[in-house]
């Protein structure tokens, strides 16, 4: 018994098959909400009740009251990040005390950037850390 496929059908074939092996968004950067999911949500929740660090509208929040830019906020976390210092925290000190201190967290400038830029972005107006009066 012989087979027999017309050009079209193998073509299609290929297609589909090269389409499968390499996925057009392979090469695309991760969101800032995809790098939080893969290294930050295991301590950081998004919002309250925290799990073993400040919750990410907390931290949002802080970022603000310390930065009227975005850029110098934005290029402030990325630093922390990279490297925490308790002198460079912008949270209240209790945090530090109750949390400790978080560990230099190893991603490339642009992943650094980009979740920065979403911590920064995730800011509620609306939210109040708890035992901190309305400004």
């Amino acid at each position: 018994m012989t087979f027999r496929f017309s050009p079209a059908v193998l073509i299609g074939c290929a297609v589909v098959s090269f389409a499968t092996a390499y996925p057009a968004n392979a090469s695309a950067k991760p969101t800032g909400q995809e790098l939080y999911e893969r290294h930050c949500s295991e301590c950081h929740s998004m919002k309250p009740p925290p799990k073993s660090a400040p919750p990410i509208v907390g931290l949002s929040h802080f970022y603000h009251q310390a930065f009227d830019d975005r850029e110098a906020g934005v290029r402030h976390i990325m630093e922390f990040v990279a490297k925490p210092e308790a002198k460079k925290s912008k949270l209240r000190p209790p945090a530090i005390s109750r949390f400790g201190l978080m560990p230099a967290v190893e991603l490339s400038e642009c992943d650094l950037r980009t979740v920065s830029e979403w911590l920064w972005d995730s800011y509620d107006p609306k939210f109040q850390p708890p035992d901190c009066p309305p400004q």
